[in-house]
């Protein structure tokens, strides 16, 4: 009996012990499989960017449903201001406003989006009320010295910022405020030192860049003027204030083609740019690239049509290039506006002239209604001989001019 028992506790142990091996490999492969990813699958980390693309589908899924509606327009309204899509920021976060009224945050960030809208007056306003609301952050009164600033209320401005450099003494765009009110309060060197902050510790400032630039143009620091304009360009590329800025220095430089060519791009990545296109209409006309400044302000009429003078100017290109009945449309156009208008006389004098094959200092017939001087009644003085300057060589070979 005793022997048959041992016998089957043997047994047991036997089975058990299989049992337990077989456990143990599996456990085993289960550790491999864990090490080699091929049963638990990874942990895959999203991009900002898909993290972005997927939250706002999902805020909106929210916002479609009627789910905590200011609080999710704020958080979508707050990446469209990070993906610097200012329009629908500004829509969502109005929405948001729109909701809920006392919000602090909310007027932070709308004021925020005016600024970059270039809404002066309504970022301040909002940025005003954010503070009544009882928001104290060194991002607001960055803001407001911002604001303050780019109205001319330059000691507000300062107040503004003092508080936000006590909360915040490493904020970059509190380094921006500081240099553009030492660049409009006349210390440009100063400036050039806090712009360069600012972009070093925040790369994305675009105003940093756009006003560094600005003012080494304009203290001649042609060389550095350019490299930033390039750190821009590779930073911002659909920029086209960037493109301006650079035509602007080849400009000053005296290098119309270039200029040309930046001025192009400019229009290129923004065929509304203004400036750009007044620029190029300009460039062309003082250099005679009748045909590009015809390009130019072709597209400025269809963005300003009340620019002063575009239809002239746009004849005189026509007229340059010869093709008179495109002139004579344009200047007519601005002659039934006003007839009285005389560049448009005269330039329908010239090309009658140029028909006829008449002098240029011929005889116009009384008909065109021009005036002639009365040598009768205008005393003329004779001219007198210029004055010589003697420029005496000393010993030295310095030139003396007396």
């Amino acid at each position: 009996m005793t022997d048959r028992n041992f016998m089957r506790d043997r047994r047991w142990q036997h089975i058990i012990g299989i049992v337990f091996l077989g456990v143990s490999i599996a456990l085993a492969s289960c550790q491999s499989d864990a090490r080699n990813n091929t049963r638990i699958p990874p942990v895959v980390k999203k991009s900002r960017a898909q993290w972005e693309k997927d939250a706002v589908q999902s805020l909106s899924d929210l916002i479609s449903r009627g789910v905590d509606l200011d609080a999710n327009y704020f958080k979508r309204a707050r990446i469209y201001f990070e993906q610097e899509e200012y329009k629908p920021a500004l829509e969502d976060i109005t929405a948001a406003i729109e909701e809920q009224d006392n919000v602090a945050e909310y007027f932070l960030l709308r004021g925020k989006v005016y600024r970059e809208l270039g809404e002066l007056e309504s970022g301040l306003e909002d940025a005003e009320r954010a503070e009544v609301l009882q928001q104290g952050t060194p991002e607001l009164y960055v803001l407001l010295s911002d604001l303050l600033q780019a109205n001319g209320r330059f000691a507000e401005a300062g107040r503004y910022l003092n508080h936000a450099m006590r909360l915040a003494p490493h904020d970059a765009s509190a380094y921006y405020v500081k240099g553009m009110l030492q660049a409009k309060q006349g210390d440009s060197l100063a400036s050039l030192v806090s712009l360069d902050y600012a972009m070093k510790n925040n790369p994305r400032m675009l105003r940093a860049y756009v006003q560094s630039i600005v003012i080494n143009r304009k203290l001649q620091n042609i060389p550095q003027a350019l490299a930033i304009n390039n750190k821009a360009i590779q930073r911002f590329p659909q920029v086209a204030e960037l493109f301006y800025e650079r035509g602007q220095i080849y400009d000053g430089l005296a290098k119309p083609d270039t200029a040309m060519i930046f001025y192009q791009k400019a229009i290129t990545v923004n065929p509304r740019y203004r400036e750009a296109l007044m620029q190029m209409a300009d460039l062309g006309l003082k250099n005679r690239y009748y045909n590009r400044s015809l390009v130019a302000l072709s597209q400025l009429l269809k963005v300003d049509p009340k620019y002063p003078q575009i239809h002239n100017l746009i004849a005189y290109c026509y007229e340059k290039t010869g093709d008179f009945a495109k002139a004579r449309e344009f200047y007519g156009i601005t002659l039934a506006n006003d007839p009285n208008d005389r560049p448009a006389h005269n330039g329908l004098w010239r090309m009658k002239r140029d028909e006829s094959g008449e002098s240029q200092y011929g005889v116009q017939e009384e008909s065109d209604n021009y005036r002639f001087l009365d040598t009768s009644r205008v005393k003329l003085d004779l001219i007198q001989p210029r004055r010589t300057i003697n420029i005496p060589v000393d010993s030295s070979r310095k030139v003396k001019i007396q």
